[in-house]
C-alpha cells in the first residue's frame, strides 16, 4: 500500500500529490491519501470520480483517509487545477454577498468595544435574509472561528443556512491554531482572492 500525506497543503498541492501517488503505484496497488480539510477532500473525491477510480473515505477526528483502488489500466488526468474549488456559487437569483472579516474586532479605537461590536455583528448577521454566500476570515479574524470563540455559535448558524466559511491557511499556521478550528475550510490566497473577486457585494465589518 502506498501512502500520500497532504496535511497542511492547499489546492492544487493535494491533487498533485494524489496524482503522483497514483502514478507511482503499481497496477492494482492500493493508495491511501491523508487529508486534513474539507475543501481538499471534496476536490480529491471529484478528481478520483472523474478518473473512474473506486475509493472509500474514513474519518479519524479531523483527518480523512481516502483509500483508492489503483486499478490495472487507470489513466490519470493531470489537470489538477480544474478541480480546485475556489468559491461557493450563489444560488440562482441570489446576490453573491461575501463578508470579509480581517480582525477579531469591529472598527478601530477601543479594543473592548470593538470585540463587543463584532459579537453583535455576527448575532445580527444570522438574522439577515438571505444569508451571505460566503464569509472569509483572514489575519486575526481567523481567531473568531476558534473553539472558544464568542461568535462560534453564530458561525455554525450561518453554515446551517448554507453559508460557506473560508479560513486563511497562512494565518492559521502563523498563529498555530490549526487544531482548534472546528468549522470552516482551510483556504489559500488563490481561493480567498477568487471568493472576493466573484462577489457581487463585499461587507467588511
Amino acid at each position: 500500500m502506498k501512502r500520500v500525506d497532504t496535511r497542511g497543503l492547499t489546492c492544487p498541492a493535494p491533487l498533485i500529490r494524489t496524482r503522483q501517488g497514483l502514478t507511482e503505484a503499481a497496477p492494482g496497488e492500493t493508495v491511501q491519501v491523508i487529508i486534513d480539510n474539507s475543501t481538499s477532500l471534496s476536490n480529491v473525491k471529484r478528481y478520483l470520480s472523474d478518473n473512474k477510480l473506486s475509493f472509500a473515505v474514513k474519518e479519524e477526528g479531523n483527518i480523512s483517509i481516502v483509500t483508492v483502488a489503483r486499478g490495472e489500466k487507470a489513466e490519470i488526468s493531470a489537470n489538477e487545477t480544474d478541480y480546485c474549488e475556489t468559491s461557493a456559487p450563489a444560488p440562482p437569483g441570489r446576490r453573491n454577498t461575501v463578508v470579509a472579516v480581517t480582525s477579531e474586532m469591529m472598527g478601530t479605537g477601543d479594543d473592548d468595544l470593538g470585540a463587543k461590536l463584532m459579537v453583535s455583528f455576527f448575532r445580527t448577521l444570522v438574522m439577515v435574509e438571505p444569508a451571505p454566500v460566503s464569509v472569509v476570515f483572514y489575519n486575526t479574524g481567523v481567531r473568531l472561528a476558534l473553539d472558544d470563540s464568542p461568535v462560534l455559535e453564530h458561525i455554525r448558524e450561518l453554515i446551517e443556512k448554507g453559508t460557506a466559511i473560508y479560513l486563511c491557511s497562512t494565518c492559521i499556521n502563523h498563529f498555530g491554531i490549526r487544531e482548534r478550528l472546528p468549522v470552516g475550510s482551510f483556504s489559500d490566497m488563490y481561493q480567498i482572492l477568487n471568493v472576493l473577486k466573484d462577489a457581487d457585494h463585499i461587507i467588511r465589518p
